[in-house]
């Protein structure tokens, strides 16, 4: 192993190794096994903190390095292919590492840098891109220069070109998924597969929102949600007030956005959320006046409500409904579907601060977001446990079976949270059993701090309201 990586170093300074010793298959899969893993690392560092973990990824790495193997296998006499090839892994990593470290380095350490023109347009990533090519063509016609009779310069530079074109193409033609996906992925940019299918269907009108479209949306949000926050109405002195975020996640169907107008009405019936209440829609009707529920105005709306609220003593409840998995709140946003993970929610909530939360999910597998959020100070009230879907969420409701039973149902003015849901599990349970329906298991955690801050809160909107 320490003489392959020899082998690697003096061929990364363009230098041949003479007499460089022959390595065996166990090299060969040790050295490929290390690139996985570098490769899956800097996967979890370009995504950043907040990631969701895709199992496809893993058999992608998997299935390209095989590739790589035997595609590289054809350039490389046979005694030499598993030196060779540990070689080649070993250069691949090291170009890895050093694109990865100019792109979160320089940042860091100049972001003057950063943000003048040539480093933020198509030249310098081209550059860059040109330079480790250039330098892995010359390091891997070393390596196979140093073990290999020596044939004629051109005719081994050549060669190298071959293999790597060989590589790019199928790296080009093989559809790659991302092992730990970044809040702001987007399907269609993952390989070229789902590059030119999202392309073909733009040009035969079957997406919903054309991408030029798509763009305009995205440079709207900034502002539309700018003045959704400066609607909030300021804490008032000595008063316990409730900020209240909802989020309808899914175009598709309108019962989400009519449940969100629905619960948010309901909800200003127990707790005072009038004038201090931001909303986070995927509707076609709503482009122009809301904010779309993305991972970015999801993380902007809580950063933006913790700096009005009184973060000590006030309260912040998040609402959201749409479609769930297992692994998050889907998001269905013009040109692909995204999710919002527990993960995702808590760290937001945690790094804005905000310790006095309500959280309630309506959506199936919503239980997932009980673990990450459970404390004295949080109140979590989901549709259905971890391993379970909901239900009630046709197109032509106005409620999912969750929000019918608890918010429609069962929460009047007075009446606290876990009493509420607790009428609402009864209703729904008994909605199930006559649709022959599995038990949707909705959960309900009550911090008991957060429940004695409440207690009065709710006291007050309804003598108010008296």
């Amino acid at each position: 192993m320490w003489q392959v990586l020899k082998l690697a170093a003096r061929a990364s300074l363009w230098r041949t190794t003479p007499d460089a010793p022959l390595a065996g298959l166990p090299v060969l899969l040790g050295f490929a096994v290390l690139t996985a893993a570098i490769r899956t690392a800097l996967q979890v560092l370009a995504a950043g903190s907040a990631h969701a973990f895709n199992p496809y990824g893993l058999n992608a790495v998997v299935a390209w390095l095989a590739l790589e193997l035997a595609i590289a296998a054809f350039f490389v006499r046979p005694a030499n292919r598993a030196t060779a090839l540990s070689a080649m892994f070993v250069l691949s990593s090291v170009a890895d590492l050093a694109t990865a470290a100019l792109q979160f380095g320089v940042p860091t350490l100049a972001p003057s840098i950063v943000r003048s023109p040539p480093w933020t347009g198509a030249i310098a990533t081209y550059g860059i891109y040109a330079m480790a090519v250039i330098w892995w063509v010359g390091a891997m016609a070393n390596v196979v220069g140093s073990l290999e009779p020596q044939p004629a310069r051109f005719r081994l530079v050549a060669r190298t070109v071959a293999l790597w074109a060989a590589l790019f193409v199928a790296n080009a033609l093989v559809p790659q998924a991302p092992v730990f996906l970044p809040p702001n992925f987007d399907a269609r940019n993952a390989n070229w597969w789902e590059f030119l299918y999202a392309l073909h269907q733009d040009k035969n009108g079957d997406t919903h929102i054309a991408r030029a479209e798509i763009t305009r949306i995205e440079k709207a949000q900034p502002a539309l949600l700018k003045t959704e926050l400066a609607r909030l109405a300021p804490p008032r002195p000595g008063a316990t007030d409730v900020y209240a975020l909802g989020i309808a996640g899914w175009a598709d169907q309108d019962v989400f956005g009519k449940e969100l107008n629905g619960a948010l009405q309901a909800i200003a019936g127990v707790l005072p959320i009038k004038e201090r209440t931001v909303r986070l829609v995927n509707r076609r009707d709503t482009l122009e006046t809301l904010p779309l529920a993305t991972f970015e105005n999801f993380t902007a709306a809580v950063d933006g409500i913790g700096t009005i609220m009184n973060k000590d003593k006030d309260i912040l409840l998040l609402f959201m409904t749409s479609h769930g998995e297992k692994t998050g709140f889907a998001l269905e946003l013009p040109g692909g579907v995204a999710e919002l993970t527990p993960q995702q929610v808590a760290t937001t909530l945690d790094g804005a601060g905000i310790k006095n939360r309500i959280v309630i999910v309506s959506a199936c597998f919503s239980g997932i977001f009980v673990p990450p959020l459970k404390n004295a100070d949080s109140i979590i009230i989901t549709a259905s446990d971890a391993n379970n879907t909901s239900f009630g969420c046709a197109p032509e409701r106005d409620w999912t079976y969750f929000g019918d039973a608890f918010f429609r149902q069962s929460l009047h003015p007075g009446t606290d949270l876990e009493s509420a849901f607790n009428q609402a599990r009864i209703l729904i349970q008994g909605w199930e059993l006559m649709d022959h329906a599995p038990p949707s298991n909705p959960q309900g955690v009550f911090g008991p701090a957060l429940a004695d801050k409440l207690a009065p809160v709710i006291a007050a909107t309804q003598t108010a309201a008296q």
